[in-house]
């Protein structure tokens, strides 16, 4: 197989190898929001109940506590809640009563005096460790505060003890969905809806567990009856855009957060996905508008996700469009003092040095690119990617052994090697030295095994015959 000048030309380094990027996900999958639940009516009915008298599960009351009790529900029934706490703090049988502690936790958690109602359910916990209400009532506390290990030791021991209602199992399911035990979230969010059927909190969360079991086509079946229950809702309009990006349906992931954007409720990190997937499918002004709109908000975006967005145009060979958008992170006031702060991850400095770098080589002024990288690696000399991008500009301009001896350096770098190698032979191709070639090329195949790399080994060698 013969070798024409394009097959020669063709830059053996590409895009992804000198940028060293990954798209992440869409939409993070962390469990979707349930601050809604704390103001519904199924949830202060579920918290407020009154008990029964299964004394396997409730104490017993007495007739000394009942009278306490009574008291504290008829100021209740007056809204009189500053008297009904009185009536039970009063009492001098409230430190041994697992029932009136109880009461006063949750009278107190009601009074938004979650410190004192936490320490209240862990008293009546100490008197009576199969209080189930108790073990509920505290975990929904430990949720509020988002310490779920803890949260979910109590919800296990409700469950363990009969609890099969929604608040229970719904708040487990969050709990598992947090430490990314799906198929147990799943199953729990179920549960819950068998008695809340009507809790959008479990059926986002439902769907949000069959996405992460890679059910996405389902998943975007729950979020549309969302949708179509409350337009206004934005979480599920992100969260199926997100489904769609995994079912590779760009174009309705892009209509879903275009309409969010549209009715301002974007945040700059999801305008930044909205942007990437404009930009994948070939929209790459539109893409720039909105990388641009999401670096002037507050708070803006973090400085890796507008790299993220360079490297995207540069990948679609989009070149203006990409050296506008680095000029304006390079320019922007909230973004350029993490340009010179020595905190800084010197791995996103160095994929920005390179993106405007390769922009220069590309599209701009090669001379430009070089000494950005030239002046980067007397920052960083052991950035193996940065060495390979200097070296293809030197190889380009007529400086050959300063190529070389870059990607000599560059091979002695463990994560870099086999890019450098396959920078060399492509070097030593384009200067008609094929045998020279083919050691290097053998050499980076040893290393990675890519079948475009083994064709083009074959297409080197017949050179050789």
């Amino acid at each position: 197989m013969a070798i024409d000048s394009a097959t020669v030309m063709n830059r053996f380094v590409c895009l992804h190898s000198v940028l060293g990027f990954v798209l992440a996900p869409l939409v993070c999958a962390e469990p979707l929001p349930i601050d809604p639940l704390w103001k519904s009516e199924a949830f202060r009915r579920t918290v407020t109940a009154s008990y029964g008298i299964d004394s396997r599960i409730e104490p017993v009351i007495t007739v000394d506590e009942e009278f306490y009790l009574e008291a504290s529900a008829e100021a209740m029934a007056k809204n009189d809640r500053e008297g009904a706490i009185k009536a039970l703090k009063d009492s001098s049988l409230l430190g041994g009563s697992p029932a009136m502690l109880f009461n006063l936790a949750t009278l107190s958690y009601e009074a938004d005096l979650k410190e004192e109602a936490k320490s209240l359910f862990e008293k009546a916990l100490a008197a009576f460790p199969n209080f189930r209400d108790a073990h509920r009532n505290l975990a929904i506390l430990l949720v509020q505060e988002q310490k779920l290990d803890a949260a979910e030791e109590h919800l296990v021991r409700a469950v363990e003890l009969g609890s099969r209602e929604g608040l229970t199992m719904g708040l487990l399911g969050y709990c598992h969905a947090s430490k990314d035990h799906h198929q147990a979230a799943l199953d729990a969010y179920r549960q819950a809806m068998l008695t809340q059927p009507a809790e959008r909190s479990w059926r986002l969360g439902e769907a949000q567990a069959l996405q992460q079991l890679g059910r996405a086509s389902e998943a975007a079946s729950v979020y549309q009856a969302l949708i179509d229950e409350a337009p206004a809702e934005i979480t599920p309009w992100l969260a199926q855009a997100d489904a769609w990006v995994d079912q590779e349906k760009d174009l309705a992931a892009i209509a879903n957060l275009e309409l969010a954007h549209r009715s301002e409720a974007l945040g700059s990190a999801a305008l930044l996905s909205l942007g990437h997937l404009l930009v994948r499918e070939g929209l790459p002004d539109l893409a720039l508008a909105r990388y641009e709109t999401a670096l002037a908000m507050s708070p803006g975006p973090t400085l890796e996700g507008m790299i993220v967005g360079v490297e995207q145009l540069l990948a679609e060979s989009a070149w203006g469009q990409a050296k506008q958008l680095a000029e304006s992170i390079v320019a922007s006031p909230d973004l350029t003092p993490a340009l010179t702060d020595p905190k800084t991850d010197l791995r996103l400095l160095s994929r920005l040095t390179r993106a405007r770098a390769l922009i220069e080589l590309e599209h701009g002024d090669p001379e430009v690119g070089a000494d950005l990288v030239a002046k980067w690696l007397s920052r960083d000399p052991l950035d193996g990617l940065a060495l390979i991008l200097l070296a293809r500009f030197y190889g380009e301009t007529d400086r050959r052994e300063e190529a070389e001896m870059l990607l000599e350096q560059a091979a002695r770098l463990p994560d870099h090697a086999a890019a450098a190698e396959k920078a060399h032979g492509r070097l030593l191709v384009l200067a008609g030295e094929y045998e020279a070639a083919l050691e290097h090329l053998e050499k980076a195949y040893a290393m990675e095994e890519e079948e475009s790399l083994a064709d083009y080994i074959a297409a080197v060698r017949e050179l050789t015959d």
